[in-house]
């Protein structure tokens, strides 16, 4: 229905039916309803649209085709809201929006009366702009009540107030003994609101808020904030707790960042690191500068290392509060237990990290990097398309509840890696509290990215700043694995063997001790025998060792009669050393004596015959 007079809604419900209404005054008067169900667009061709009533279109889309001048005392809640018109609509009242905002032209001077809403449900985004927004507009985050812990955030507006009149208003922010600086009081004075300066030469970078009342944010710019729960008076003053009280919405007032966005070495306030001092080694903390997820492999880098690092609170035991999550996009992979993928999300905040020590790289943000679209959980998880290993590690008390890992690491294999440090491989950023990585070329790796499988196949497993007498429990997850392939674990503290499977999540439980070997950097191995390289002609299925174990040293081997001619015979041991070799003319039974003593443990024999290979297992005791 279209309109040429003043329009003023007593009563009306919509149902499912879209409207139209041009050059109108429309007014929802005081006491009055326009509700909407379902998909249904109100279409506003221009005028002036008045609401001192309840305009709520909470599953639709507000649409501007004209010039549209937005009054009156009551907020107007509508999922979406578009504009698609030449000159400016001005807000003098308060549109709430879920969905998704859209402005294909034309200018919307929100007037600081635009809110876009951050709940349990979803995150209201900015699509993609090919206009321009003016004025302050409300940014919310949601964050589900979870773990009490740090949190990588950014406030999606570069605000002209304090951070006590935005993310102080729905959260404890802590700094002072005496309340001092705008910051709620706590007998140590812990902060718990950081920036990181990525040109700090000593200690860490990262680098406390000096005063709330004082300090604004910058949609630019990455926090660590303190999530403790919500202001409850009672709450600051307890002993830490592990979890929060209550889920809280973060919420900023400012301008929001549309167009093209570039991080370099002169960005202000969040420029990329330039140093080369170990301290903060390469690694800049940034924000997602656009109220909308990215996707981080579309966004234009140059001089950074293809993966980024997020805090995860997930991670880790109550003590440790989170652990760092990795993504690579040569991989496709994170290297935890983690949601986290290549899908950036509004109001999160991230690690880059410069390719070559000293020499700043840049990373640019375009409105087309956008994915438009609404938001329902802070993290979102994929499935890996290459050969992976997920190997977490747990308190085993911790893995019965179902908890967090402490932490994980990766590896994928794909003919695009080679065994060198390279694009794909992640290096492992520390948590401060037990580490687990892989161990290559000297270098500790969240994510080790590889070659193809070959016949054997050896990943160092490191451990860092494990503890002693404690219960730890492995965890293996593999993905698109041949399940030829026979991987096992090596615990060198032992001298013990455990089969993992590679298709289904293996179990291994360990014990620390008061004894420093146990708890060693360099305890672990996981070994791989890539059966799928052998021939289906010489089948190990064929072939019979014996005795198995191994007791003194000697060992037969009994051949199919289809074997003629000379057998290569090796022995090999976990790592891929070859032990022993020899030639003998294939025969029903062959005696095998080492020349020298094998101590206990897990070998391979590798029998070689007319470019046929077939390999088995044996155990010397």
């Amino acid at each position: 229905m279209k309109k040429n007079s003043p329009f003023f809604i007593a009563v009306l419900l919509l149902l499912s039916v879209s409207s139209s209404f041009s050059q109108a005054a429309l007014n929802v008067s005081s006491g009055a309803s326009l509700v909407t169900t379902g998909a249904v667009t109100i279409d506003y061709g221009g005028g002036t649209l008045t609401n001192n009533g309840n305009l709520n279109n909470s599953d639709g889309t507000l649409s501007f085709s004209g010039p549209v001048t937005v009054a009156g005392s009551n907020t107007i809640n509508t999922k979406n809201f578009s504009l698609a018109h030449s000159g400016t609509s001005l807000l003098n009242n308060r549109i709430s929006v879920t969905g998704a905002l859209t402005i294909s032209s034309g200018t919307l001077n929100a007037n600081n009366n635009l809110t876009l809403v951050s709940n349990a449900s979803g995150s209201a985004v900015i699509a993609p702009v090919l206009g321009s927004i003016s004025g302050k507009v409300t940014v919310q985050r949601y964050i589900a009540q979870g773990r009490r812990a740090f949190r990588l955030l950014t406030p999606s507006v570069t605000t002209d107030d304090y951070i006590s009149n935005n993310w102080k208003l729905s959260t404890h922010i802590t700094g002072s003994t005496t309340g001092s600086n705008g910051f709620d009081t706590t007998t140590s004075g812990n902060p718990s609101l950081y920036t990181y300066n990525n040109q700090k030469s000593t200690g860490s970078g990262w680098a406390s808020i000096a005063n709330t009342n004082a300090t604004n944010l910058n949609a630019m710019q990455g926090y660590l904030l303190l999530i403790r729960g919500d202001r409850t008076p009672s709450l600051i003053s307890q002993a830490s707790q592990p979890n929060m009280n209550a889920p809280i919405t973060l919420s900023a007032t400012g301008t929001v960042t549309t167009g093209t966005a570039t991080f370099s070495s002169s960005t202000s306030p969040a420029p990329i690191n330039n140093t080369s001092n170990s301290t903060t080694a390469g690694y800049s903390l940034i924000g997602n500068p656009y109220v909308n997820t990215v996707n981080w492999e579309s966004l234009t880098k140059s001089g950074l290392t293809d993966a980024y690092i997020v805090w995860d609170s997930n991670m880790g035991t109550a003590e440790n509060r989170g652990g760092y999550v990795a993504f690579s996009a040569s991989t496709g992979s994170s290297n935890g237990a983690s949601g986290v993928n290549k899908y950036i999300q509004p109001g999160q905040a991230f690690f880059v990290k410069n390719t070559t020590l000293g020499t700043a790289g840049s990373i640019t943000f375009n409105e087309s990097d956008k994915l438009g679209t609404n938001i329902n959980n802070f993290y979102r998880t994929a499935t890996p398309n290459l050969s992976r290993l997920e190997l977490q590690v747990y308190q085993t008390s911790e893995l019965a509840l179902g908890a967090y890992p402490i932490d994980a690491a990766v590896t994928v294999f794909d003919s695009q890696f080679t065994n060198a440090i390279e694009n794909g491989d992640v290096i492992k950023l520390s948590s401060g509290a037990e580490n687990l990585s892989f161990f290559n070329s000297n270098v500790s790796l969240a994510i080790d990215a590889r070659p193809q499988m070959a016949t054997i196949d050896v990943l160092s497993v490191q451990l860092q700043q494990f503890q002693a007498n404690k219960n730890y429990t492995f965890r293996t997850h593999f993905n698109n694995f041949d399940p030829a392939s026979t991987p096992f674990l090596v615990d060198a503290y032992l001298n013990q063997y455990t089969a993992l499977a590679n298709t289904a999540t293996t179990d291994i439980a360990f014990v620390t001790t008061a004894d420093a070997l146990s708890y060693s950097t360099n305890r672990f191995k996981i070994v791989f025998r890539n059966n799928a390289l052998n021939n289906p002609d010489f089948n190990a299925d064929n072939i019979v060792i014996y005795p198995n174990p191994v007791t003194n040293n000697q060992f037969n081997i009994a051949l199919p009669s289809i074997i003629t001619g000379e057998v290569t015979v090796k022995m090999i041991n976990t790592i891929g050393q070859t032990l022993y070799q020899t030639k003998i003319e294939a025969q029903n039974t062959v005696t095998i004596t080492p020349n020298s003593i094998l101590t206990q443990g897990l070998y391979f024999v590798e029998l070689t015959n007319q470019g046929k290979t077939s390999i088995k297992k044996i155990i010397i005791q």
